[in-house]
């Protein structure tokens, strides 16, 4: 089932194309004199046009491309926006066939005949008709398993493959029915290319992306389960990944036994020369209870790495202020292990002079920020993170929590069945100096996150301070 963030996204570009899109509909119309003489059409094209604009960023945004996820600033706010845009293109394009049939009214067997399959007979525009039909059924039935039917994440990922169909049909029915887009040239040309470039970003993720796109062979190198908790350590087989703390991966295992389709999971580990990393894994679902099949040496492929989450803890500019809630806890755990371990720390001479740009957090004149962190769960039994993040600053430089706090550093598991929901007035009072200064990094269940963004602001801190991860895949 469907989660979509409450957090706000990058909209404006989509909103331009849409706008692109109806100004040349309609100046070709004023061009050619060729208005509608039924108004519903009017309704009915810019439902059809804007949703299959829609449909077409929704699945470039799919793409994993470098490029966009730059754009955005991360690939969980492409993704966001990537299930905005299908699910309001479903909706936009309601009304389509709804006011292509609205002149058949009062007649309420017409109205619906008309919405229904024809008999062609030869006649393309029914053909296309037949076509547009199809399309919306198959994208009402896959809709309807992403926003309310609750399935097995591989089913869902397959049934996900099957939006490239509507495409598809979308694509034949525009050029079957033969109206305002094949009219009108400049039209035409737009929608063509922008239906090329999602036909391709298609093809790309869904049969060229596993061999194009950005992969590493790996091996499982420590396995160590703690409760619910898989700590794997990966090393790299040949090519070396380049990765951040915090920044996420798909790992695909290849075992039989354990499901193959990639999964997304935060790196837990800061960057060093020899590329392993660490995922910690909490089984939660079918694909992570087959894990316990893992052993030393299987081998992976883990496709990315993806995000700017540590961007900005990694400039060094602010101290930092981490919130994390549930299993969004672990995006932190990275950029927590590098903020605590200076001796983990190279001399400059040693590194090659491109991981020193890439990676200043790796070099002994790195200063890192002073962390706060808030481990947000309902109980302590919840709290499967905890153990490590406490192990993290007996283990540091620091030897232990008081001169870990005496530093300017400061841990807190918030257990909200004890002490309520947490509060931007709570992490204020618990933070040295407040939060007025810091970068307000947050991660977790988008009720939690969205309620804490307004009470942040409401505190008068720049929205440039408040760095929101927001990866729910589903």
């Amino acid at each position: 089932m469907l989660t979509i963030s409450k957090n706000r996204a990058k909209t404006g570009p989509v909103a331009l194309l849409v706008a692109i899109t109806l100004l040349l509909w309609l100046g070709s119309k004023w061009y050619y004199h060729d208005w509608f003489s039924n108004p519903f059409k009017y309704v009915a094209k810019t439902a059809s046009l804007t949703a299959t604009i829609l449909m077409c960023v929704s699945i470039i945004l799919s793409t994993r491309l470098r490029v966009i996820e730059d754009f955005f600033g991360g690939l969980d706010k492409v993704y966001q926006l990537h299930k905005r845009l299908g699910r309001a293109s479903f909706f936009i394009i309601l009304p389509h066939p709804l006011f292509l049939a609205a002149d058949q009214l009062p007649h309420f067997s017409g109205f619906l005949r008309a919405m229904w399959f024809q008999h062609p007979s030869g006649d393309s525009y029914l053909w296309g008709q037949n076509f547009g039909v199809a399309a919306m059924l198959l994208f009402a039935g896959l809709i309807a398993v992403t926003l309310w039917i609750r399935i097995r994440y591989h089913r869902w990922k397959k049934s996900h493959e099957w939006f490239g169909l509507v495409l598809l049909l979308v694509v034949v029915h525009i050029i079957l029915v033969d109206a305002d887009i094949a009219a009108y040239p400049l039209l035409r040309i737009w929608m063509y290319a922008i239906l090329l470039l999602a036909t391709a970003g298609f093809v790309y993720i869904r049969f060229l992306y596993r061999v194009c796109g950005p992969h590493f062979p790996y091996a499982v190198a420590h396995i160590e389960k703690v409760r619910d908790i898989f700590e794997i350590t990966f090393e790299p087989l040949g090519k070396k990944m380049d990765f951040r703390p915090s920044q996420f991966v798909y790992l695909v295992v290849h075992k039989e036994g354990i499901t193959p389709e990639p999964h997304p999971y935060s790196i837990a580990s800061g960057y060093g020369l020899g590329a392993r990393f660490k995922l910690g894994i909490r089984q939660a679902g079918d694909h992570t209870r087959t894990l316990d099949r893992l052993a030393v040496g299987d081998r992976v492929t883990v496709y990315g790495p993806y995000g700017h989450f540590s961007d900005r803890f990694l400039a060094g500019e602010r101290d930092c202020v981490f919130i994390g809630g549930g299993i969004g806890i672990t995006p932190f755990l990275g950029m927590w292990h590098v903020a605590l371990h200076s001796e983990d720390r190279c001399d400059p001479t040693e590194i090659p002079p491109r991981l020193t740009r890439l990676h200043p957090e790796i070099i002994r004149t790195w200063r890192s920020p002073l962390v706060s962190l808030f481990y947000v769960c309902r109980t302590k039994e919840e709290a499967s993170f905890d153990d490590d993040i406490r192990h993290e600053v007996t283990s540091s430089q620091f030897h232990g929590f008081e001169e870990f706090e005496r530093r300017g550093h400061h841990y807190e598991l918030f257990l909200s069945s004890v002490q309520g929901r947490i509060t931007a007035e709570h992490v204020n009072r618990q933070v040295k100096g407040g939060l007025i200064d810091k970068y307000i990094f947050l991660c977790g269940p988008s009720p939690m996150v969205a309620s804490l963004v307004l009470q942040i602001k409401a505190m008068g801190i720049d929205d440039r301070q408040i760095i929101v991860e927001d990866f729910n895949l589903v």
